[in-house]
């Protein structure tokens, strides 16, 4: 997946601002690093622009799904004119003109069909819309011990987590995939709260990618966009959990 990238000094200047905060050293993680984005709709379009802009060096976006009118309002990627085309093509093309200095790998298909793809990333980005998919892709995150930037909304409501697979609760832990968990995101989604919930996700790629440490491993921040209330729990793994628990792997 991963080709060379080499700074020249305009590059290194579109990262001006950035560099002031981070410093040339952590830019150059991100320059290296790799993050598959699974899902490219509301909270991954987002968080594909603001890697993109960012300098991350290799992005997989990977979506089965087209891109329809009802996505616009909270998917700045697509535009009118990008009704009924793939979104992970649309994806590369929007976001190639905002960083062409960075390597964008689309996957028009299911995640599950492309794991020796995403095997290769240091992080995986969350951009699901149902538990179901989220369960199977954080047993994929777990099997190949690559941290996994979970979050998800609904209406004002938002979660963020990140796993560290052996180190904190998985996904399982403490979302528990019940029959009636299996239904698509609610319709009922404030925009403002899906591009919150995607940059707080970015932050924890970053920090990932640049200080090997997560703000919100073992946690769950949960927010409510309504009334801008934020709370933080935490999380504890779970000996029984069916994905990372202590008889997972015993014959």
């Amino acid at each position: 997946m991963r080709k060379e990238l080499v700074y020249n000094i305009p590059d290194l200047l579109r990262y001006e601002r950035q560099l002031a905060v981070i410093g040339r050293s952590a830019q150059l993680k991100l320059r290296d690093a790799r993050v598959a984005v699974v899902g490219v709709g509301g909270l991954g379009s987002n968080a594909a622009v603001q890697m993109t802009a960012m300098g991350i060096g290799h992005l997989l976006l990977i979506d089965r799904d087209t891109v329809d009118l009802t996505n616009i309002n909270r998917q700045p990627l697509y535009d009118e004119q990008d009704v009924s085309r793939p979104k992970a093509k649309v994806a590369v093309e929007k976001l190639s003109k905002i960083n062409s200095k960075i390597e964008l790998i689309p996957i028009v298909g299911n995640f599950e069909e492309n794991a020796d793809m995403i095997k290769e990333v240091d992080v995986i980005v969350d951009g699901l819309d149902t538990l179901e998919s989220r369960i199977t892709l954080n047993a994929l995150a777990v099997k190949f011990g690559i941290p996994y930037v979970f979050a998800s909304v609904e209406g004002y409501f938002g979660n963020v987590a990140t796993i560290l697979p052996g180190r904190s609760a998985c996904l399982a832990c403490f979302m528990p995939l019940k029959q009636s968990n299996l239904r698509p995101c609610s319709y009922a989604v404030y925009p403002p709260a899906v591009f919150l919930a995607s940059s707080i996700e970015v932050s924890e790629a970053v920090s990932l990618i640049i200080n090997g440490y997560s703000p919100l491993a073992g946690k769950l921040l949960v927010f409510d966009f309504s009334s801008y209330d934020f709370d933080v729990v935490d999380l504890k793994k779970n000996p029984a959990c069916p994905v990372c628990g202590d008889q997972v792997g015993q014959a």
